[in-house]
C-alpha cells in the first residue's frame, strides 16, 4: 500500500474509508449469513474505480480495471476447486479496483496467512481436523478393500459444515494489515516473507 500512503490525505481517505467499510460489511454478512452480497460488491467495484481514477488519474482507472478483471478471470478458473466462494472472488475484485495490483498482492498475502491460521485454529477447536484424518483413513481402508476383495467403495469424504471458513473475515483483516503496514512498518521478517513470495510468484 505504499503507493496509497504517498497520496495526499484526501486521496488516502477517498480510497481507504470506503474500501474498509465494504470489506467490514462483507465480513459481518459472511460470518452471520455465509454470504458476501452482490449489492455490496458490484457497487463496490464502481466506487473503487472512481476513487482510483480520482486519486491517480486515467492510469488509476486502467490499473484498477485491469486488476479487477484479472481477479475475476482467475477466480472463475479456480472456483470449481472450492478454495474460494464467488463472493470472496468478487470482494477481491473490489479491492483490485480500489488499490490496483500492487496493493492487491499485499492483501492476498495477508488474507491467505490469516485464513490459514484461522482455519487451522477453528479446525482444532471444533474437532474437524481429527475427524478429517479419521475419514481419510476410512476412505483409504475402504479403497484398499475394494481393490483387494472387489467390493464397492463405501466411504467418501463428504462435506462437513465445520470446514466452512468465512473468508471475508481474513480478507478484511488483510486489507487492514496491509494498510497499517504502510504506516507502522510491520516486523521485517513478515515484510520480507511477503516480498519474497511476491517476487517468486
Amino acid at each position: 500500500m505504499q503507493a496509497i500512503t504517498a497520496l495526499p490525505p484526501w486521496a488516502q481517505i477517498l480510497i481507504m474509508v470506503p474500501l474498509l467499510t465494504i470489506c467490514l460489511i462483507s465480513a459481518v454478512t459472511d460470518f452471520q449469513q455465509r454470504k458476501v452480497f452482490n449489492k455490496v460488491t458490484y457497487p463496490g467495484v464502481i466506487v473503487g474505480l472512481v476513487a482510483h481514477t480520482l486519486a491517480f488519474g486515467l492510469s488509476g482507472l486502467g490499473g484498477g480495471l485491469l486488476a479487477a478483471l484479472t481477479v475475476l478471470v482467475v477466480g472463475i478458473l479456480i472456483l470449481p476447486f472450492g478454495w474460494l466462494g464467488g463472493g470472496d472472488i468478487k470482494l477481491f475484485a473490489v479491492i483490485g479496483a480500489f488499490v490496483g495490483f500492487s496493493g492487491l498482492y499485499e492483501v492476498i498475502f495477508y488474507a491467505t496467512l490469516i485464513g490459514l491460521l484461522m482455519g487451522l485454529t477453528l479446525s482444532v477447536a471444533n474437532g474437524y481436523i481429527v475427524e478429517m484424518f479419521r475419514k481419510m483413513f476410512r476412505v483409504l481402508r475402504s479403497l484398499l478393500l475394494s481393490v483387494t476383495s472387489r467390493t464397492n467403495l463405501t466411504e467418501s469424504l463428504e462435506p462437513d459444515e465445520r470446514a466452512y471458513l468465512p473468508f471475508a473475515i481474513p480478507i478484511f483483516f488483510g486489507v487492514l494489515l496491509s494498510t497499517t503496514d504502510a504506516y507502522l512498518d510491520w516486523p521485517l521478517w513478515l515484510e520480507g516473507l511477503r516480498l519474497w513470495i511476491q517476487e517468486t510468484v
